[in-house]
């Protein structure tokens, strides 16, 4: 086994790493769609417009020493919304410009909501677990059986950008005010009005539905591949629905979360190839209730699927595949976190996740007044996991549960000025990794 501290080595690694950054106390970060929730706690009227300044560094072993500013401004322009952005220099020359935003109510309407992201970036050492050959075999890299020391690096650009938009349908719990407050005692809920999922198992009595439609943009390519060998281009839209019946965003403790999504790049503009993935989400939250030395204790179970109907298949020559960045994946800090992101990736892919998330009754951080006033800690939560995966280059159920991979592991979790700071660590028999994000995993 090969332990590796804060994978911040490549690609949007880095770039995520960055906007945790920039966003760890201030909001969520819309890697999933996100409600237009606005936390509140006992007795207060009115959510105040707040902003951030925060200088960061940071190491890894492979980019060295890492520092910039991040700034954030909730309540900016509208009471939900919140935007921000961060400058970063690494050593190695490795450097980025990033900006995102959440919950924009779009002009003139009251159900459209927007999520923008753009970074810029210039990596001393990207890295790419795709084989770019033209004859693939069994254990071509990113597949199931590759060797983790399967792939390619070299300094090069990263550009992306996304602009997540979702519109919310009158039913359920999204009928009436599509803006919701949530009234809190010390980071959970206070009052029961304020549910809004896990009534029913019935969306249109229960949690609030989405459609959603997401125009993105990515490429990447490295300083040394004179022949454009490994440059990676994609564009094209995102169509889905998603259904979130959680009782509560930031700790559900039931309910559900299903989501379907198609995303379709049409081979356009400088995309390498046109090529279509879906995928399938589901995850459950079941209580298992409070007693005197937890105040909540749940059982949280996803199950994540995706394939490539696209993926054409000559005699070993692949055509009609999505990038690694955007193929059926596994690893980084939402799926199989023991592993660096797209460690595997493939035509399909299955995963599964159990946690247990216990929130002490005891709170240290937030007995001590001067932490207390910095970073208004409400809970803490602690939450061990375990998950399973497999991708594969055929879409068979049979052969996605055959030499699954597995990891384990444990997590911190921090409700810091209503937002939640994950932190978590997982190992398994190739590697471990420890990762600082923000939100539940799932």
């Amino acid at each position: 086994m090969r332990p590796t501290i804060f994978h911040l080595r490549t690609k949007h690694e880095f770039y995520w790493f960055i906007t945790v950054a920039l966003l760890a106390v201030s909001f969520l970060l819309p890697h999933k769609l996100q409600a237009q929730n606005i936390y509140m706690d006992e007795g207060q009227s009115q959510r105040k417009a707040s902003a951030f300044i925060l200088p960061f560094v940071s190491s890894s072993d492979q980019l060295g020493f890492a520092g910039g500013l991040a700034g954030v401004r909730r309540g900016f322009l509208q009471d939900q919304a919140t935007f921000g952005g961060a400058v970063l220099v690494a050593s190695g020359d490795s450097y980025g410009l990033y900006f995102g935003g959440i919950n924009y109510q779009m002009p003139f309407t009251e159900r459209w909501f927007l999520d923008p992201i753009l970074t810029v970036s210039n990596f001393a050492e990207m890295r790419s677990y795709q084989d770019y050959a033209t004859e693939f075999g069994d254990n071509r890299s990113g597949s199931n059986g590759s060797e983790e020391t399967d792939y390619v690096e070299d300094q090069g650009w990263d550009i992306y950008f996304e602009m997540r938009s979702k519109w919310l349908l009158p039913i359920g719990h999204g009928k009436g005010d599509p803006l919701h407050v949530y009234h809190l005692n010390n980071g959970l809920l206070s009052n029961e009005a304020d549910i809004t999922g896990g009534t029913a198992f019935n969306p249109l009595t229960s949690g609030r539905t989405y459609i959603t439609f997401s125009p993105f943009y990515r490429s990447q390519e490295y300083d040394a591949d004179v022949n454009n060998q490994l440059r990676s281009s994609s564009n094209g839209i995102q169509l889905g629905l998603l259904w979130n019946n959680k009782d509560f965003e930031a700790s559900p403790s039931k309910g559900e979360r299903i989501q379907v999504n198609v995303r379709q790049d049409f081979g356009a503009f400088n995309s390498d190839d046109s090529w279509t993935t879906w995928e399938f989400e589901a995850s459950k939250f079941i209580s298992l209730g409070s007693n005197n030395w937890a105040r909540q204790q749940v059982l949280a179970f996803d199950f994540w699927t995706s394939d490539t109907p696209s993926w054409n298949n000559n005699n070993g020559n692949i055509s009609n595949r999505a990038p690694d960045f955007y193929s059926p994946k596994l690893g980084g800090f939402n799926r199989m976190r023991a592993y660096p992101f797209e460690r595997f990736n493939d035509r399909s892919a299955i995963y599964y996740a159990m946690e247990y998330r216990v929130i002490p009754e005891w709170n240290p951080l937030g007995d001590v007044a001067w932490i207390d006033r910095w970073l208004d800690i409400d809970w803490w939560q602690i939450v061990p996991f375990a998950e399973l995966g497999r991708v594969s280059n055929e879409y068979d159920l049979g052969t996605l549960h055959k030499d699954m991979k597995w990891d384990a592991g444990i997590g911190l979790r921090f409700m810091m000025k209503k937002s939640v700071i994950r932190l978590d660590w997982a190992m398994s028999e190739e590697s471990s990794s420890v990762w600082f994000f923000l939100g539940q995993s799932f």
